[in-house]
Formats: structure tokens, C-alpha cells, sequence
């Protein structure tokens, strides 16, 4: 007996589309954030179009290209959890890297610190 799954490709050409539609949107999307005055919503418009549109990216290469959406349901949990642990690790050192002070950050003598508000620049 054969018990292999035959699935359809799906239409390259309509995801080819889709894809630089969504290329589009993350190329035009930061650069007509621009006009906004308010730092808050362009900051918001400008993450939004990255991080989001590049999810959305992301999920449909994973879904069609690499045939996530035809895996057995293990493959996809597995999926999660790496993405999710990826998440934690992000989250647990990220605060200790971006952090300006710290232990040998002044062993090189070319770093410069990112400017505050706090600080005053005299000419």
C-alpha cells in the first residue's frame, strides 16, 4: 500500500506577488511615517511596518516554501517552542546588553556612550 500524502503547490506566482507587495509596505511604510510630529506614533508606525510585515513575511515563506502548513502538528509545537525560547533568551540578556554601564565597557578607549537627555553638550 502507498500511504504517501500528495498535496497541490501553491500558486508561486500569486506568494511572488504577495511577498513584494509586503516589500512595498516595509520599504514605503518608515518613509511616509516621516510626516507624523509625534515621536510616539512615527517610533510606532516604524516598528509596526518592520517587525510586523516581516512576521507576516516570515509566516509565509515557513507556510508555503518550506510546507509548514502540511506538517504533522508536533513540527509545528516544535516550531513554537524554539521561537518561544528564542523569545526568553532575547528577553533575559537583552537588558544586560543594552545596558550603557557595566563591567569592561571602559577597556575600549574608542567607544563612545549614546547621548542622554541628561547630559549637556558644551561647545
Amino acid at each position: 500500500m502507498n500511504n504517501d500524502k500528495h498535496h497541490s503547490h501553491p500558486d508561486y506566482k500569486k506568494i511572488y506577488v504577495r511577498l513584494l507587495i509586503l516589500l512595498a509596505i516595509s520599504i514605503w511604510g518608515p518613509i511616509l511615517a516621516l510626516q507624523l510630529d509625534n515621536r510616539f506614533l512615527l517610533a510606532s508606525a516604524v516598528l509596526l511596518t518592520a517587525f510586523g510585515v516581516g512576521a507576516i513575511k516570515a509566516g509565509m515563506v515557513g507556510a508555503w516554501f518550506m510546507h509548514l502548513d502540511i506538517e504533522l502538528k508536533v513540527v509545528k509545537r516544535l516550531l513554537i517552542v524554539c521561537i518561544l525560547l528564542l523569545i526568553l533568551l532575547l528577553a533575559g540578556v537583552g537588558p544586560d546588553v543594552l545596558l550603557p554601564e557595566g563591567q569592561n565597557r571602559d577597556m575600549d578607549p574608542d567607544y563612545e556612550y549614546p547621548r542622554t537627555d541628561k547630559q549637556t553638550t558644551t561647545h
